[in-house]
């Protein structure tokens, strides 16, 4: 289905946990890449790319405590080892805490077939529900296949939406996630912190659910960066960044 060239990037990064990929019209991406024809989305489901992240840091306990974010780090350096030789017909484009380029991922990863917007503003796939994680983008002057998406939203047929109803907020309504009213809740109260009760709620993809140490660290970056160095026994004197809910409203 794919040619070589890509065949030899995927599977070492499918290995390792970007196990869902979806492709794009690349055109409207030109800006970033001259005669751009494709756009090729590398998300992780599940639990895979946690797991490879916590066996990197096991050998090389260095990879956490001297990166900001080392998990960002890690699929950047795993990127790299993938695809080592620079080309002109190709640029890639990570989903980071601090990345080279800002890019909306949502409508991209939505337009290559890797969900749709749920209910709470995440993209919700249709097998790993809201457990996927957008990491990079590939874009590239070669063809490849479109993958539109052919399911429909889980989020149609959901007529209890537990999502709203487990959010102590109220954040989550009909209209979608109101960002005002989460960012104000997380200033007053501790009651979400290190953990989305809306997210841990939606039943789709329940066997892909991330472990309570995962979901902490990506939550709640300071607690989870301690709780993870901790588990590890690793001394780490980085502070981990949280969401910054005073710059939401």
């Amino acid at each position: 289905m794919y040619p070589a060239w890509f065949q030899s990037i995927f599977e070492p990064l499918s290995s390792i946990g970007l196990n869902v990929i979806g492709v794009a019209d690349g055109s409207p991406y030109q800006a970033f890449l001259a005669n751009c024809h494709r756009a090729i989305v590398f998300a992780n489901g599940g639990t895979a790319l946690w797991e490879s992240f916590i066996e990197d840091i096991k050998s090389q306990p260095k990879h956490l405590r001297d990166h900001q974010h080392p998990f960002d780090d890690f699929v950047h350096r795993m990127i790299q080892a993938a695809d080592p030789t620079p080309n002109k017909n190709r640029r890639w484009i990570r989903c980071a805490a601090e990345p080279e380029l800002f890019l909306d991922f949502r409508p991209l990863a939505h337009a290559a077939g890797l969900g749709f917007q749920s209910q709470m503003g995440l993209l919700i796939h249709p097998v790993y529900g809201l457990w996927i994680g957008l990491r990079a983008v590939l874009l590239t002057t070669e063809d490849l296949p479109l993958t539109p998406m052919e399911a429909a939203s889980p989020c149609h047929n959901c007529d209890e939406k537990p999502c709203a109803t487990a959010c102590p907020a109220g954040a989550v309504k009909k209209g979608g996630w109101d960002v005002k009213i989460c960012a104000q809740h997380h200033r007053k109260s501790r009651d979400c912190h290190g953990r989305c009760h809306s997210r841990l709620a939606c039943p789709i993809g329940l066997e892909h659910r991330h472990g309570a140490l995962q979901h902490l660290y990506h939550n709640a970056r300071g607690d989870g960066r301690r709780a993870l160095a901790a588990s590890l026994q690793i001394c780490d004197t980085l502070d981990g960044i949280d969401p910054p809910w005073y710059d939401w409203t």
